[in-house]
């Protein structure tokens, strides 16, 4: 696999990258890391079986998507490629630290400027992307509320389904959402769509952010992942607020977006999640 990945190197870098050190770093859920370097150019390595692929391409499209949208600041892309038996995504190895004040409060500006950026006027994406491990369709709505009800909350309880983990009336708590959001029609805003405290970061004193699950939708699905678990520094949500203040009547469907990420770690980590998310399916529904 090692030579594949010198080979995609030396393709994007224009010289041969002949790797000197490898070190296994902290992995996440489901790939392998690597930090590797040829003495000069350190590089990031996921690393997973071939049949990935897809989705480290998925990714890499992201992460050039959000930098080309020029406000979130993100790892650059080096490339994606395969061995025999691996496939691997090539990214730019940055020292991360946790966010500070300065850097959230930075943060909450970016985003605030890349969830202003008008590019569609229909919700979805050209490709379809992942949440974690969980594949997440994005096909083109002009209806949010259809889209979010559907392709959001429908999508994972079937999942939910599938794996013996029932909330009720899949049918009743997609229409449920659907009636929420019927009335509501936002502006498409590029959203992050897995933005929380684990994939962000400080470096060099900047903002940063990683493992996106994109699409065009409601700006305020962002914000609500933002809130479910640890919040941001309250910099990030005065400084997102001052440059694009958020609707008053966020606060009535912000748990429904926050259901969605509920369900997805619901069937991922099961735990505490199913009681949480319980929870709040009873609340919507009542």
């Amino acid at each position: 696999m090692w030579k594949s990945v010198s080979q995609v190197l030396a393709d994007q870098f224009g010289a041969y990258y002949s790797i000197k050190n490898k070190v296994k770093v902290h992995t996440g859920e489901m790939h392998e890391a690597w930090l590797i370097d040829d003495g000069i150019q350190p590089v990031f390595v996921k690393v997973n079986e071939k049949n990935y692929r897809s989705m480290f391409m998925a990714e890499a499209d992201q992460l050039t998507l959000l930098s080309k949208a020029g406000c979130l600041k993100m790892p650059l892309v080096y490339g994606v490629g395969c061995s025999h038996s691996h496939s691997f995504l090539l990214l730019e190895a940055l020292k991360f630290s946790p966010l500070t004040t300065l850097t959230a409060a930075e943060l909450g500006i970016q985003l605030a400027k890349q969830h202003l950026l008008a590019d569609t006027e229909h919700y979805g994406l050209d490709f379809n992307t992942w949440l974690g491990p969980v594949h997440q369709p994005n096909e083109w709505k002009n209806n949010w509320s259809k889209f979010f009800s559907e392709q959001r909350i429908g999508w994972q309880l079937q999942i939910c389904k599938e794996k013996n983990i029932y909330f009720g009336d899949i049918d009743n708590i997609i229409q449920t959402s659907a009636n929420i959001l019927a009335k509501h029609n936002p502006k498409p805003s590029l959203l992050h769509g897995n933005l929380w405290v684990e994939n962000c970061a400080t470096t060099d004193n900047h903002a940063v952010t990683y493992d996106p699950a994109c699409y065009w939708g409601d700006r305020e699905c962002d914000i609500a992942f933002t809130e479910l678990f640890q919040p941001f520094p309250a910099e990030f949500y005065q400084n997102y607020h001052r440059t694009f203040p958020l609707d008053e009547n966020y606060p009535q469907r912000k748990k429904l977006y926050q259901l969605y990420y509920l369900l997805n770690f619901s069937h991922r980590f099961r735990g505490n999640y199913l009681q949480l998310t319980t929870k709040y399916i009873q609340q919507m529904l009542s």
